[in-house]
């Protein structure tokens, strides 16, 4: 009686664990990887802050992969009978959607966090699954919990509970699966396609690009943030205020600033708008105007183009 009494117990919790697991959504798994950078302290602490800030989510699963190596390579050792008795099978590890990986940067003071995510199928980094943040050094815990939280909400849509102001970020949201292509009618759509392969501008989460909307000295100063690493240099631009639009040639020149390190010989002060951009920015007043988001998508392809050392191709805008 008793035998039968403990096989009931036993199925009844398989079943409840059955019930339970079929009850809950099942959450995309996010590895943390290797990070990169010449601080090896500096390097393991801001892993291991990123790993604790990702870990607060109720949207994805984390699993460390360095620590779960660690653990792996102490297993096999103890399995050889150097270390001692070998101990009971360690859990697999759960698949993975996506693998995050970093590249810390520091120089003097001055500190880069770059996250980037990518797919584990096909080892591409994900639409929109780059974040970078820098600041001073002394504030590497903020920093790294900043660029956690960024990077979270960029897979998930979902801000993290942390403590401290969550700024937007530019076409925040999940990236979406289609693009509405409302920008087919623009002078620059050919340079807006290449921006978005490029990744350095994204669409809004309803699948729109809206060529016509005028890009936010906030969102301006995000995007320069998000390209220091391609552009070469860091640019502190910090608005007064953020929600005015900014003008055309204040972004052209700004843009300008952050890549001499790429083009040393063409840099511009407010007044002097480089060769590059003069197709888009006009002359006179135009250069006052507001931003708008096509225009600065070929902004930035003409920018491209001349770090490359090629001649852009400029449809439309003035000569």
């Amino acid at each position: 009686m008793g035998r039968w009494r403990c096989v009931g117990w036993w199925l009844l919790s398989v079943l409840g664990g059955l019930l339970i697991a079929v009850g809950q959504p099942s959450r995309p798994v996010l590895a943390v990887g290797a990070f990169e950078g010449s601080d090896e302290a500096l390097l393991q602490s801001l892993r291991q802050q990123v790993v604790q800030t990702l870990s607060l989510s109720s949207r994805l699963r984390i699993t460390d992969r360095e620590h779960a190596r660690a653990i792996l390579q102490e297993q096999r050792l103890r399995e050889t009978g150097l270390t001692g008795e070998s101990e009971a099978n360690a859990a697999p590890l759960p698949a993975a959607q996506w693998l995050l990986v970093g590249r810390i940067t520091a120089q003097g003071d001055r500190l880069q966090i770059e996250l980037s995510s990518l797919d584990v199928r096909t080892g591409a980094l994900l639409t929109g699954g780059m974040e970078v943040v820098s600041g001073q050094r002394s504030d590497w815990q903020t920093l790294a919990q900043r660029a956690a939280e960024r990077m979270h909400r960029r897979l998930t849509g979902q801000s993290l509970p942390v403590g401290f102001a969550i700024e937007p970020l530019p076409d925040e949201g999940v990236p979406p699966s289609e693009n509405r292509r409302d920008y087919d009618g623009s002078r620059y759509r050919e340079q807006i396609d290449a921006i978005l392969a490029k990744g350095w501008m994204r669409l809004y989460p309803d699948g729109m690009f809206r060529p016509r909307e005028p890009v936010s000295a906030c969102y301006f100063a995000a995007l320069l943030q998000r390209l220091q690493t391609h552009l070469g240099a860091y640019v502190a631009y910090e608005p007064s205020e953020p929600a005015r639009p900014i003008s055309c040639g204040q972004a052209a020149a700004l843009l300008a600033k952050a890549s001499e390190a790429r083009l040393p010989n063409r840099r511009a002060s407010y007044l002097d708008i480089p060769d590059w951009a003069r197709g888009v920015v006009g002359r006179g007043s135009a250069r006052a105007a507001p931003l708008t988001r096509e225009q600065l998508a070929a902004l930035l392809y003409a920018l491209l183009r001349a770090i490359e050392g090629t001649k852009p191709t400029t449809q439309g805008g003035a000569p």
